[in-house]
């Protein structure tokens, strides 16, 4: 029989996902940011999504404990933002070793309170368990209008591709704890009409991308110049954690105008969306696949 180590995480996501069940109100299953739901009567859609941030993976373990709850609570409330829904409820479980000290526990869900604050989430439970490293699992919930999802399948032959903000040195920056997720954003994205597919970037421009182009059945080509880099191009398409949003758009001139107008800044388009069904390339030639994966060997 074979292991997770064996297979890796994208071929046990394939064996899992034809298990999970089905519903009339499910819009949107596993496979995008978020899963989709019908609110029926209500003129509205709910999305939900699940994220974990585990000691030694995803922070060391003599990070500030504030920081540990702000990134926990991020990668959640950041993944409804690429849905373009404003965040609602959390439910927070904790594992902890015994030795785990209250006031640490505390300052996290601290740092988790402050970032739902700031876009309206409110925490209202979850669970705290034993474990020999500590691991905070965050569940999240959104609301949007019905039928209006922003979804990785959305892109088209011709569209521009745009990117929020630098990518790549993450960990090295300290960003991948600090980030602020792209909540307004996606939410404006969305109420512009003006965008086909959004994601958000955790796995690295390079894997992501290639997310939107398998839904979507379309290609893509990079150029790598106009790539926004916090380092080299090579950690901007690679390094991943950077919790920008990516996304396709007909017109993006209207686009970076309307953004331009609303939060001050430049919104670069970086590439386009060509017919080669699955194929990425930058600046003319095929970028190879290269990805953090979990359970793959050294």
């Amino acid at each position: 029989m074979s292991t997770l180590r064996e297979i890796g995480e994208h071929a046990a996501l394939r064996k899992i996902l034809p298990l999970l069940g089905t519903h009339p109100e499910l819009r949107i299953g596993a496979g995008d940011d978020c899963a989709v739901c019908r609110l029926p009567g209500t003129g509205a859609d709910q999305v939900f999504t699940t994220d974990p941030v585990i000691e030694n993976i995803h922070f060391q373990s003599l990070e500030n404990p504030m920081r540990i709850g702000h990134k926990a609570v991020g990668r959640v409330l950041s993944d409804i933002a690429a849905m373009g829904a404003r965040p609602q409820w959390i439910l927070v479980n904790v594992v902890a070793p015994p030795e785990l000290e209250i006031h640490d526990l505390e300052k996290m869900y601290k740092g988790m309170m402050d970032l739902c604050n700031r876009f309206g989430a409110s925490v209202i439970g979850g669970d705290l368990a034993r474990g020999p490293a500590l691991e905070l699992h965050i569940f999240g919930t959104g609301l949007l209008p019905e039928k209006s999802a922003l979804l990785r399948s959305g892109a088209n032959e011709g569209d521009s591709i745009l990117v929020t903000g630098p990518l790549g040195c993450s960990f090295e920056s300290g960003k991948h704890l600090d980030f602020i997720p792209r909540v307004d954003e996606g939410c404006f994205l969305r109420e512009s009409g003006l965008v086909n597919a959004l994601m958000d970037i955790s796995d690295g421009l390079a894997t992501d991308l290639r997310h939107i182009l398998q839904q979507s059945g379309v290609g893509a080509v990079l150029d790598g110049q106009a790539v926004p880099k916090a380092g080299t191009l090579k950690q901007a398409l690679f390094d991943g954690e950077d919790f920008e949003l990516l996304l396709t758009a007909p017109d993006p001139e209207e686009l970076r105008f309307q953004w331009q107008e609303k939060f001050g800044t430049v919104l670069p388009v970086i590439g386009r969306v060509t017919a080669e069904t699955g194929i990425l390339r930058l600046d003319g030639q095929v970028l190879e696949a290269k990805a953090f994966e979990h359970f793959s060997p050294e």
